[in-house]
């Protein structure tokens, strides 16, 4: 287990697992204003009910697109690669030519001093008492951006 994972599991079970009341996070328009730099069709979802978790949606082509799950409190983000194939979108975390497409945005919020969780760990279970407080599932990827 990774260290950020270990961070988040402690966070998550100090906070009995509900989301942060707190203002949004000042940094979205700049990290928006990077991604829109780069020419990228970008697009940010704000928070619901936990304003630190954001999404960045991003359209490289018709085909290949990516969502960007960031929390700026606690400095973590997990990249989901997707590839259209007839209308349907599918999870592609092992596809070069989209990794290499996100690599800018990586090293740009990784220069910010956020750590990526990988798909795997946004995979793993946290607590079946996340069942309890109405998640859909026990994941990290549930606790940190289920919000959205």
């Amino acid at each position: 287990m990774t260290p950020t994972i270990q961070k988040l599991q402690a966070f998550a079970a100090a906070r009995d697992f509900e989301p942060l009341p707190d203002t949004p996070a000042h940094e979205l328009a700049e990290v928006l204003h990077a991604f829109s730099t780069a020419r990228v069709n970008a697009t940010g979802h704000g928070p619901a009910n936990d304003r630190y978790s954001h999404l960045i949606d991003c359209e490289f082509s018709k085909e290949m697109q990516a969502r960007f799950h960031v929390r700026f409190d606690l400095r973590v983000f997990v990249v989901l690669p997707y590839v259209m194939s007839d209308g349907v979108r599918q999870l592609a975390v092992d596809h070069a030519e989209l990794a290499e497409l996100c690599a800018p945005f990586v090293k740009m919020l990784q220069d910010r001093k956020f750590d990526q969780i990988s798909f795997d760990d946004a995979a793993r279970s946290l607590s079946d008492e996340m069942f309890d407080k109405g998640f859909a599932d026990d994941t990290v990827l549930a606790y940190f951006f289920e919000s959205l």
